[in-house]
This record gives C-alpha cells, structure tokens and sequence, in this order.
C-alpha cells in the first residue's frame, strides 16, 4: 500500500481531534508504512508536538500547511504515489478497512474519485440526522455530478494534477467545486462511513448551517458566489 498511496492532512490548532485520528490509522489494516503529510498552518497550541509523538509508530512528517485548500496542495506538491487520500483532522474511521478498501475499489475499477458516507459520532442527534441527509441528497445528486467530501477525498494523483489541485481563492465549498470537474463515471461513493462531530453546527448554528447548504446548492453552478463567500472552521 505505500507504494500505492500517500495520505494528505490539513490542520490548524487540532490538539483535541488530531490525536484521535492517528490512533485510527494506526488500527487501519494494511496501510503500515503509508506516508502521511500533515501540513499545518501554524498551530499555536499541542498539535504539532502531539503529531511527534507518533513519529516511531506511524511514517509521519509535518509541512507548511495554510487555508484549507492551501494546505492541502502544499501536501499534494510533495506525493509520488499514484494515489492521495485527504482526511480532515477531526475525521474518524469506523471500520479498520475502510481506507484499502477504497484504494482497491480505485485502483481495481479505474475510477479517479473516491468518497464515504459522513456519520456523526458526536453526541448531538440534530447533526446525525443532518449527516444522514446530506448523505441521501448526495447519493442522488452525484449519479451526475461528483462530490466528494474533502474530510474523506480518494484521487487519483494524475487526475489531481490535471485538474490543478483544489482551488485556492475559495473559502468554502472547494471541495466540491473541485468535485464537479470529475467525470462522474469515473466516481463512487464507497460503503463506509467516516466520522465528524457537531463543532461545525456549534460554529454556524444549525439553521445557519441549513441555510449555508441551501444558497451553496443554489449557486452550485455560479462561481462567483464562491468567490464572496467565507467560511472559516479554524476560527
């Protein structure tokens, strides 16, 4: 497998998420030896030193990370496999197989685009049901156009690179406007769900996050109001 793929983190100031997740990787099967780029955007609290502390158990390294986006390509520029996967700090990973199992799916079906279904593992019902849905309307809506949730983003590495990587000058949506340059062929939605809690809905409210979704569905095909639009996780 660490010949096949490279895992790419972006974070910022994840002391309490970041540590969960390399626990994850650690009990996912067959990925020993995986290179996994964190790029951090400077964090000011334990993140980076807690990351060290995993330095003998996984085949982790730390690079200049940024925005979202940014962080994420500046971890991309430095992949040689053929594939990247992209994980969000405060993802988790339910099953041991979930990422050789999407890897097998994309190497063996020649896709391009690979995601999973979101669950809460949070303690909030209101953003299990939230997730729930997303996970419906997405399932309809990507039989034409691909989305792939960045917490959970399988590519191709040729594919990404064709496509110049996630784009920068957007504070929110990018994944999915990245996504929608995907033949949707050439896309699959796995059978494995990856974790996130509600600290999104705490930040936005969940009416505002209602809200946020709807004109982002809207103006799906309307560049422009990505352009204006800002959406900051970390702040």
């Amino acid at each position: 497998m660490k010949n096949l793929l490279t895992i790419v983190i972006p974070c910022k100031n994840e002391e309490n998420y970041i540590v969960p997740l390399l626990e994850d990787l650690l009990q996912q099967h067959g990925i020993e030896g995986v290179r996994i780029i964190i790029a951090d955007a400077d964090s000011t609290d334990a993140t980076v030193p807690l990351i060290k502390t995993f330095k003998d158990e996984l085949n982790v390294e730390i690079v200049k990370g940024g925005p979202v986006s940014v962080g994420r390509n500046n971890g991309a520029k430095l992949v040689t496999t053929p594939y990247i996967l992209f994980l969000d700090a405060d993802v988790r990973l339910f099953n041991h197989h979930a990422i050789s199992d999407a890897v097998k799916c994309i190497h063996e079906e020649k896709l391009d685009l690979i995601t999973a279904n979101i669950k809460n593992y949070g303690k909030d019902l209101r953003a299990s049901f939230f997730f729930w849905g997303f996970n419906v309307i997405n399932k309809i809506m990507t039989k034409n156009t691909p989305f792939a949730i960045g917490a959970f983003f399988l590519t191709r590495r040729s594919k990404f690179e064709e496509l110049e990587g996630f784009p920068n000058k957007y504070d929110t949506s990018e994944d999915y406007i990245l996504s929608k340059k995907y033949d949707a062929k050439k896309f699959k939605i796995i059978h494995h769900h990856f974790g996130q809690d509600e600290r999104r809905f705490k930040k936005l409210g969940y009416w505002g996050m209602l809200k946020y979704m709807a004109v982002n569905f809207w103006n799906r095909n309307n560049l422009k109001h990505f352009e204006k639009a800002t959406v900051n996780y970390w702040d």
